[in-house]
């Protein structure tokens, strides 16, 4: 009975996985913050995705190009600041500032379209304690499953960089120290791992495709290092490749890994290499969730590796997750079934990916 549940229970497992990201795959976007104190006074330069902020505002028909889209910014001018008033908030010791906006624009980021808002608070002082909070595209707008925002800032001495996200929304200057950085940026990995199930998905292909405790180190080590390489090398290095380009090609690599098992086509001498490839590109897709555009340094550098750490945590707890449960299985009678069923519905949807990012994009 033990071996029929475990059995049932991969299957259910993976199954699930599959139809949760199908039927609700994470519409995930990024925000960037620029915040700068002059005296009394503190400049706030705020750069969303237009379209979903189009969506969340309302900014009327549909735009083609970025003259429209600009016009659409500047004839929204009230709306856009009645939307950010409650959304968007500087205040210091407790007394919140005085919002405006001065000037709207649009610019590009990741060849994705985005509005930059520089606001402006006027405070009723310019010393004691400023605080931050930033509730942009939350779940009452409807509009995204997971926005967060990162937050460079400039207070006098106190300078840094800080994130909000669906748990984090509040953020007093001064307050902040590296370590707590770290976590946040680590957090936002595990986050990123979990949340993307078609990340999800490849790694459980390469542990059905393990045929050792051995064999499994190897290929997640060598995933690991191919993403890490070009994580790094593309937010710290400059390179870019369209998302346009990226994201089909992870479908397709869900899909080609699953086939393999199915195949047979899996020994390590063969693997290793093929993970490689796939881990460079999905360190790609890593790289297109972060998109931080700072110039390197020791804090950049800090937060990278804490982001990639996390991503690491959110892999091992997958593994610990799904590893002992697979071994299980493999002791009974249904080892082949399960494993086959399980990596066929793998492939099914990676290949269904394929076809619909191919296609829309």
């Amino acid at each position: 009975m033990r071996r029929l549940l475990a059995f049932s229970g991969l299957v259910l497992f993976l199954f699930g996985a599959a139809v949760t990201t199908a039927d609700a795959h994470v519409i995930a976007s990024t925000g960037y913050s620029t915040v700068t104190q002059d005296g009394a006074r503190v400049d706030y330069l705020l750069s969303l995705e237009y379209a979903v902020l189009a969506r969340a505002v309302d900014l009327g028909a549909p735009a083609t190009d970025d003259a429209q889209r600009a016009e659409a910014l500047h004839r929204n001018e009230a709306r856009l600041e009645e939307y950010l008033d409650e959304r968007v908030v500087v205040s210091l010791d407790g007394a919140a500032c005085e919002p405006a906006i001065r000037r709207t624009s649009i610019g590009k980021r990741a060849d994705q379209p985005y509005a930059d808002l520089a606001l402006t608070f006027v405070c009723p002082g310019s010393s004691g304690l400023f605080h931050l909070r930033y509730k942009v595209f939350q779940d009452t707008d409807a509009v995204v499953d997971d926005h967060l925002n990162q937050v460079e800032y400039h207070f006098g001495d106190h300078n840094g960089r800080t994130v909000f996200d669906s748990s984090h929304h509040d953020y007093t200057v001064g307050e902040s120290s590296l370590a707590t950085s770290s976590l946040q940026y680590g957090r936002m990995g595990v986050k990123h791992i979990l949340l993307g199930l078609d990340h999800v998905l490849f790694v459980i292909a390469l542990i059905i495709g393990a045929k050792s405790v051995r064999n499994l180190l190897q290929v997640t080590s060598t995933f690991t290092l191919a993403h890490s390489v070009t994580l790094i090398s593309t937010l710290i290095g400059g390179v870019t490749v369209p998302a346009i380009v990226v994201e089909p090609l992870i479908a397709l690599s869900i899909a080609f890994v699953a086939l393999e098992n199915l195949l047979g086509g899996n020994s390590t001498r063969h693997r290793l290499p093929v993970v490689f490839g796939f881990g460079l590109l999905h360190g790609l897709g890593f790289a297109g969730s972060l998109r931080i555009t700072d110039e390197a340094g020791a804090d950049l550098l800090v937060s990278l590796l804490s982001f990639n750490v996390g991503i690491e945590t959110g892999q091992a707890l997958l593994l610990v997750a799904v590893f002992p449960l697979l071994l299980l299985v493999r002791k009974t009678r249904y080892a082949v079934p399960a494993q086959r069923t399980a990596t066929g519905v793998v492939a099914a949807f990676g290949l269904f990916w394929f076809v619909e990012r191919f296609l829309l994009s």
